[in-house]
């Protein structure tokens, strides 16, 4: 009887605690507040009724909302902002134009192609290796370093 009354117990206090959320396609959520009603209709006009104590009555038209929680865009940036690292993890445009979006088009796409390459990071030496040569290939049409 104990473990009946205490399962009771657990079922109302999560449903006390519960929150109704409203999922869209889009993939936005908004959580409705507490006492915040949620009307679902197929017609394309709702309105809510006032009645006075002179037995007036006033229709008042509801609008759909527009509101929506805000959610967190992922970046997928990780370190310091304009770190190697996060230049590489950082995604363009993930969010739109903000102040990260133009800080890595400024510190990390330095050939202003959209990509964060090794045309950004790699800083030629004119010594053989397979990066300086990689280097030609991809950022120099081919040809060697010339120290400019």
């Amino acid at each position: 009887m104990k473990k009946c009354i205490a399962g009771l117990a657990a079922l109302v206090v999560m449903a006390a605690t519960a929150q109704t959320v409203i999922l869209f396609d889009d993939g936005l959520q908004y959580t409705l507040e507490p006492n915040e009603k949620v009307y679902v209709t197929n017609y394309s006009k709702l309105y809510q009724m006032q009645s006075y104590s002179k037995g007036d009555v006033k229709l008042t038209k509801v609008l759909p909302t527009t509101k929506r929680d805000h959610v967190p865009v992922e970046t997928g940036a990780q370190g310091g902002v304009g770190t190697p690292e996060w230049c590489e993890t950082y995604i363009p445009w993930s969010e739109g134009l903000t102040f990260d979006m133009i800080t890595w088009q400024r510190q990390c796409d330095v050939t202003n192609d959209g990509v964060y390459d090794m045309c950004d990071y790699y800083e030629p030496t004119g010594i053989s290796s397979f990066e300086e040569l990689e280097w030609q290939d991809r950022c120099n049409d081919g040809n060697p370093w010339d120290g400019s």
